[in-house]
């Protein structure tokens, strides 16, 4: 097999992401500096093995692509296991109502892209080129192309204003509704792929998780959190 830098490129930008992001998280949490070295040689030494897995699953599967997009399947799982952790410390401050409403649209969403698929059967593809739709419109001056992406951002869109009307403050920060939208596409494509019910396609991905960003987004422009009142 050919090798591909552009592949190789994603791939070491996902092992720097996912080296930062926890070992940020795991540092900032350091009773003491003194542990700094000894944290830093273990994560050092746990991404070394992470390569060593990922280099495992490229012999079992053949398929760079593959194994890249497992790999962002572990990196989305912790990603899920912290937006939990945040929805479990705000739990008081969660109103119901808008709480039932975004159950409701997470099963409209699972049903618009899994369960009206059930009688169609597709080969296991993935893609994992970032933009390609985007780069294609562009360079061929064909817009029409960006519709997919354009109704998978509208798709996604009311997850995003459901969950900055949760109530807590920091469910209206535009990142934690681009990770929101991030787990649950990467979920979805996921199961479409394991279950042959669609291509699995980055596109897809991020332009569902940006539109649950903009839809935090619209929500903090058209309704204002209100203060707290003071006591």
């Amino acid at each position: 097999m050919a090798f591909d830098f552009n592949l190789f490129f994603l791939w070491a930008i996902l092992y720097l992401l996912g080296y930062l992001a926890t070992f940020a998280a795991v540092r900032h949490n350091l009773s003491s500096r003194r542990m700094l070295p000894a944290l830093t040689a273990a994560f050092l030494f746990l991404y070394l093995c992470a390569m060593v897995f990922s280099g495992l699953l490229y012999q079992y599967f053949g398929d760079d692509v593959m194994v890249l997009y497992w790999i962002l399947v572990c990196y989305v799982l912790g990603l899920a296991v912290y937006l939990v952790r945040l929805l479990w410390r705000d739990r008081a401050e969660i109103s119901r109502q808008p709480l039932l409403f975004l159950f409701a649209n997470l099963a409209m969403v699972l049903y618009i892209t899994l369960g009206s698929r059930l009688s169609d059967m597709y080969s296991r593809e993935v893609r994992m080129v970032p933009f390609q739709n985007l780069i294609l419109a562009v360079s061929t001056g064909n817009f029409s192309i960006l519709n997919h992406s354009i109704l998978n951002m509208l798709l996604f869109l009311p997850t995003g204003i459901l969950l900055a009307l949760l109530g807590p403050r920091r469910m209206r920060r535009v990142e934690i509704g681009f990770l929101l939208g991030l787990v649950l596409s990467v979920a979805i494509e996921t199961v479409q792929l394991t279950a042959k019910l669609g291509t699995c396609d980055l596109d897809d991905i991020i332009s569902n998780a940006l539109g649950a960003a903009v839809g935090v987004l619209l929500c903090n422009l058209l309704i204002p959190r209100r203060p707290a009142r003071r006591h």
